[in-house]
């Protein structure tokens, strides 16, 4: 079990104090999300030109929004339009390493995961993939840079087998978030006043982080990939994706 949140930032000209409020919701729901997770924590801001900055740590979310340096990369500005964010409960791979740790960047792709891929290990092997972790998530995150479009990546995510909720970003295409909602919990929701759509993996999380905002639960159905833009954040396509959920094999991570 790990954690997801983050937020899609739709297109606005914004004062500083509401980028503050959007960085403050966004970390409550990091620290909230920490009792998904407990071994690592990361965040990373992604901007317009693709450029992002990048922050991951092993041990608490509470200990990295403590640091100095988890600010400056919270530092937002009106060039900010996705920030990813997850805690990490480790299975393989030491979280003392930080490559095991998430967001991760494969290439063109930075991208975070809750779940399991059992069939990790094979994947690498039949479709030659590179892998520079230990820890399975990268595979599908290989599996996501490797697809030139969402048909391409519909059709290799239909040999995972495992557990599987997402949430990434190719930084050819800085201006879309897409979330990967299979079998493991992943929610959604759209705040007017800040036209954002903040995204964690439990409902509650965002009820209780967003109590004070008026603001509009998403329906994300399971085993769909929806794509938010920031020009309308709720003009976004969910599509149907499919994958192996078997729990027959023992996991490879």
């Amino acid at each position: 079990m790990c954690g997801l949140t983050g937020v899609i930032l739709g297109r606005k000209r914004r004062r500083r104090d509401e980028l503050r409020v959007i960085g403050g919701v966004f970390t409550e729901l990091l620290l909230l999300n920490q009792r998904r997770g407990a071994d690592a924590a990361g965040v990373a801001v992604i901007r317009s030109d693709g450029r992002y900055r990048l922050l991951k740590r092993p041990g608490l979310a509470s200990t990295l929004v403590a640091e100095k340096l988890y600010w400056r990369v919270l530092d937002l500005d009106n060039k900010v339009t996705i920030i990813l964010g997850h805690t990490r409960q480790k299975t393989r791979g030491s979280e003392l390493d930080n490559v095991n740790n998430q967001p991760c960047r494969c290439s063109r792709t930075l991208a975070t995961h809750n779940g399991h891929i059992w069939n990790a290990d094979h994947l690498v092997r039949q479709l030659g993939l590179p892998r520079f972790a230990e820890v399975d998530s990268e595979v599908l995150f290989r599996l996501i840079d490797r697809s030139h479009d969402d048909r391409q990546f519909k059709s290799l995510l239909a040999r995972c087998c495992g557990r599987i909720s997402a949430a990434f970003v190719r930084l050819t295409q800085p201006d879309r978030l897409r979330l990967l909602k299979g079998d493991m919990p992943l929610h959604a929701a759209h705040v007017p006043r800040l036209r954002s759509v903040f995204y964690a993996s439990e409902a509650r999380m965002l009820r209780a982080v967003l109590d004070g905002h008026r603001h509009q639960m998403l329906e994300l159905d399971p085993f769909t990939l929806s794509t938010f833009d920031t020009r309308d954040v709720l003009d976004f396509d969910q599509q149907d994706v499919t994958f192996q959920t078997s729990v027959g094999v023992a996991p490879s991570s």
